[in-house]
């Protein structure tokens, strides 16, 4: 049995290109901002819960894009059809600062608990009681803490992490449709596919 995964994260394979999930995205925050809160690049965005009162188990959805879209041969001596296709790569976590200090207890445990094992070892080889091996299952029961405390967070997180994946699938599904619109792309002998 998988251990549930602490941040939790999807593909999906788009029949458009990237600049027509990033348009969708922007257009949709611009038309109902009071949803989701979000800051995009070119092939890259962060989005979150748009709340007014902001917890710090609050998710943020990382998103990158990439255009997957190759020629396919059309057999009849015409020029090869362009498949146009996405990968849409997302993974939901807390947000940056909430998951920084994470990560830095995490390895401050890992960090403690080596050192603190060498000494277990040098009072072994002295003779002494080796008390310093206390400190790697203290080390253990903190991590274990922290990611019960990871999954109790994305219970309580769930349900906007539902709404953020809804925007994400809805803005998706105006971006494919957008681009069945577009009549298609033949690839020419100067193409860089």
């Amino acid at each position: 049995m998988a251990l549930p995964r602490m941040r939790p994260s999807f593909v999906i394979d788009a029949r458009c290109h990237p600049e027509d999930i990033m348009d969708a995205l922007r257009e949709h925050l611009e038309a109902n901002p009071q949803r989701v809160a979000a800051t995009f690049s070119q092939y890259h965005g962060v989005l979150q819960s748009n709340d007014d009162r902001p917890r710090f188990w609050a998710p943020c959805l990382d998103l990158s894009v990439e255009d997957t879209s190759r020629a396919t041969p059309s057999g009849t001596g015409v020029a090869p059809e362009l498949v146009v296709a996405t990968k849409l790569w997302g993974t939901f976590s807390p947000r940056p600062e909430i998951w920084t200090g994470f990560v830095f207890a995490i390895g401050t445990s890992v960090v403690i608990s080596v050192i603190s094992v060498f000494f277990g070892i040098a009072q072994i080889m002295s003779g002494e009681a080796p008390s310093a091996f206390v400190v790697p299952v203290v080390a253990m029961l903190l991590a274990a803490g922290l990611y019960a405390s990871a999954l109790v967070g994305q219970g309580l997180s769930l349900d906007e992490m539902y709404r953020i994946r809804n925007y994400v699938d809805t803005c998706l599904q105006a971006a494919e449709e957008r681009a069945r619109r577009r009549p298609p792309i033949r690839a020419d002998a100067s193409s860089q596919l």
